[in-house]
């Protein structure tokens, strides 16, 4: 015979054991009991009226409830072994239960919200009950449930292990399912508030974290995980929670959608109801007997009822208002909320007003499944805005740099006009001038040597010379109808016959080019070119300008002595050039060493 793999034999016995189990018949039942409201009866008095009740209850809801409840039920087992079962109440918040059994008066088991929870005679985060019945035996039990002040409801259920677990993997996927849910919506609001840097992402995820605080609560997972030992805690979490709940809501709508249009007067009552609530929530802190009062606390929570209320009432209408009014991703808010409030409102009328008959699956878990609508109806809301935000972002910085080019295209405008009239006025002032003066020396040749006269002629040719090269430096000659290429030809043909030196130049671009980028690239050679010929002693200059994959590449190279990068890099003229060349988005490169210097300079056409 072929032997299994290990893999394998293990898969074979996993699944049979699941088989096993899943042909095994489940115990799951609503015992029938009786129920009378307690008042200070002794276990025997209490035996003694149980015994008159007709057990035909499968769920009881007394809303907010000023006494203790006695619950009579009996169990028969007519197998001849023990049958193990397990009593779940349906409500994870009973402050005192006492189980008595078989009209005896001494305590059989007791649990609940006053007693620490590794206390509970069976570990889970509802009040679970064991219970053994003996074979063919019919046990009786009463429950003495104390959750005076609050809201009572419940729902029993008789399961044996096999259904009560089976049970409890669907609430835990649920839980968890939840649970996971907000953690990731939690992080989503965190990010929002982080991208879209306002407080109302951070309101968010406040929000968030405290009605998954609330909702933990209310199933019994913060007892159970966060504060086993905090008796005096567990019995302030859930309004504590609530009513930070309702704070954060109401506030994540005002901040959200400030009342600029519509809806003033609604964000007063708004604002009116938050202050409402936080005094509640101090008062709950501050105050440790306050839900120690049966009557106090009982107003507690009708307060609370009624302001949850009017909670609900004002985070719908108002984001209405706002939707009216046109205010951006209002509908999502009213959308959303209205889910939640939907099943808030049910939820609160089915434990507090008016029972619904609700089953306990409903009451547990139906806000879970609205908040889970709702928080992705409002997340949807806030990636809407943050990809609104930084569209918004973008045209904002696209807006700003058209007007800083626009302003700075002025500024160079406004320079050029300068610039020209200075050279006009050097051209036709002070050079009419010194030609005057060079015809007045004609008249003068007979009373002075000729010697002296040749030496004041040849001044005045380099003064007339100096000013004529300033002038075509301050104006360049005709640039719109020359073009670059014609111009910057005629100012090397200036600089050759006033220096010497021997220029080569390149000039191959086909795009045409606006007026203010020719005149920019018009001052940047004219500024290389005028420190090469002063400072570089250079008797070759190559000049370089070239159109290539959507950039212009200026290259000014010298064979002259080199240039000291540190000073240099102070000079006013390379500081213009760095100016200009960053103005246009461009980047400027520079290579020196005794044998000569090599300027680069890239600038895209499309910055």
């Amino acid at each position: 015979m072929q032997k299994l793999d290990p893999i394998p034999r293990v898969y074979l016995v996993v699944t049979s054991f699941f088989l096993l189990i899943s042909c095994t018949p489940e115990i799951r039942q609503s015992p029938r009991f009786g129920i009378f409201a307690d008042e200070d009866f002794s276990p025997e008095k209490a035996w003694e009226i149980s015994d008159t009740l007709t057990y035909e209850k499968t769920r009881f809801n007394s809303g907010i409830t000023r006494n203790k409840w006695w619950l009579g039920f009996s169990v028969t087992n007519t197998t001849d072994s023990i049958l193990p079962l397990l009593l779940i109440p349906n409500n994870p918040h009973i402050n005192r239960i006492l189980v008595y059994k078989n009209k005896s008066s001494e305590v059989f088991q007791k649990a609940g919200d006053l007693f620490p929870f590794h206390q509970r005679p069976f570990s889970d985060r509802d009040l679970v009950m064991p219970l053994n019945v003996p074979a063919r035996s019919t046990e009786e039990y009463l429950f003495l449930l104390d959750k005076v002040g609050e809201t009572f409801h419940i729902e029993p259920e008789l399961l044996d292990f096999q259904a009560f677990y089976h049970r409890k993997s669907i609430d835990t996927l649920v839980m968890g399912l939840f649970l996971g849910w907000m953690s990731i919506v939690f992080i989503f609001a965190l990010f929002f508030a982080k991208e879209l840097k306002s407080w109302s992402g951070a309101v968010y995820a406040a929000y968030v974290l405290s009605i998954s605080f609330w909702l933990a609560t209310h199933w019994g997972l913060t007892f159970q995980y966060l504060w086993p030992e905090g008796v005096v805690w567990v019995g302030k979490a859930r309004p504590f929670f609530n009513l930070l709940t309702n704070v954060l809501i109401l506030l994540l709508v005002v901040i959200f959608f400030p009342p600029k249009k519509a809806g003033k007067i609604t964000a007063k009552l708004i604002w009116i109801t938050m202050l409402v609530q936080i005094l509640m929530i101090f008062s709950i802190l501050l105050f440790p007997d306050v839900l120690d009062d049966t009557e106090l606390k009982i107003q507690l929570l009708n307060i609370t009822l009624v302001v949850s209320l009017f909670s609900s009432i004002w985070v719908l209408y108002y984001p209405f208002q706002q939707w009216k009014a046109k205010a951006p991703l209002a509908g999502y808010y009213f959308v959303g909320i209205a889910f939640l409030v939907l099943f808030g409102i049910i939820l609160q009328l089915n434990q507090k007003i008016l029972p619904l008959g609700l089953s306990h699956y409903l009451v547990d878990f139906g806000s879970a499944f609205g908040l889970m609508i709702e928080t992705g109806i409002i997340t949807a809301a806030f990636a809407r805005r943050a990809s609104l935000f930084k569209k918004e972002k973008e045209e904002l910085s696209i807006e700003m740099l058209e007007k800083e080019k626009k302003m700075a295209d002025r500024l160079i405008q406004v320079q050029e006009d300068e610039r020209q009239r200075l050279g006009r006025d050097l051209h036709d002032s002070i050079g009419g001038i010194l030609a005057s003066l060079y015809i007045k020396t004609e008249s003068l040749s007979d009373q002075y040597s000729s010697d002296v006269m040749e030496e004041f002629k040849q001044l005045i040719r380099q003064s007339i010379q100096e000013a004529r090269s300033l002038s075509h430096n301050l104006t360049p000659h005709h640039l719109e109808e020359n073009g670059l290429e014609n111009v910057l030809k005629m100012q090397l043909a200036l600089l050759n016959q006033k220096f010497g030196v021997d220029f080569n130049f390149y000039f191959q671009v086909n795009s045409p080019l606006p007026k203010s980028l020719q005149l920019i690239l018009y001052r940047i050679s004219n500024e290389l070119l005028q420190n090469i010929v002063k400072h570089a002693q250079a008797s070759e200059v190559l000049l370089s300008i070239a159109e290539q994959d959507g950039i212009i590449e200026l290259i000014a190279e010298d064979n002259g002595k080199g240039m000291d990068q540190l000073s240099s890099s102070n000079g006013i003229g390379l500081k213009n050039i760095q100016e200009r060349v960053k103005y246009l988005k461009g980047t400027f490169e520079m290579e020196t060493n005794s044998s000569g210097t090599t300027l680069t300079i890239i600038i895209p056409l499309n910055a």
